[in-house]
């Protein structure tokens, strides 16, 4: 699997709106220069961060982005869920079984006059491993939320308004 360089965007502008004091909206355009990225591409990330209740946006003057619910409250799993999506990694498409005809393992034991045929590891079974791969990366995604990776002051979450340092 790779993943899209719109989850590591996505993941620093989380983590930039998780520092933000959420009075202040952070305006997109800092937001933007600060990525690197054109400000119509950070709209894309954010409408995606948006659909996911993760972001909202501000309209107006003083507008621009802010997170929808604390930090601690936001996994990994949710920014990953919000750029790529909940499909499966691997899809099972009945190709394995179409190629390797494994409805038919009996035919073909017989075709070939196999007495001790093993059918130890079936490639069928490699999806499944794929599938708990899958499960297991995701449930590792879940386990971490953003507030665990910000900086602090001490003991307590570090909140700022960053138009100040973006905009020296």
């Amino acid at each position: 699997m790779k993943a899209k360089p719109s989850l590591e965007q996505a993941l620093c502008i989380v983590a930039l709106l998780g520092i933000q004091d959420r009075r202040i909206p952070l305006q997109s355009r800092l937001v933007a220069e600060r990525l690197g990225i054109s400000t119509s591409y950070l709209k894309k990330i954010v409408q995606h961060l948006a659909a996911a209740h993760i972001v909202k946006t501000v309209p107006g003057r003083d507008g621009g982005i802010v997170l929808t619910r604390d930090p601690q409250a936001i996994t990994l799993l949710d920014v990953f869920d919000a750029i790529e999506g909940h499909s499966p990694f691997v899809q099972n498409t009945g190709l394995v079984n179409k190629v390797f005809g494994l409805e038919l393992k009996e035919e073909f034991q017989a075709t070939y006059h196999l007495k001790h045929f093993k059918d130890q590891q079936p490639v069928a079974n490699v999806l499944a491993i794929f599938k708990q791969a899958e499960a297991r990366y995701r449930q590792q995604l879940a386990t971490l939320t953003i507030g665990a990776v910000l900086p602090t002051d001490g003991a307590q979450p570090l909140q700022l308004d960053w138009t100040k340092w973006l905009t020296r």
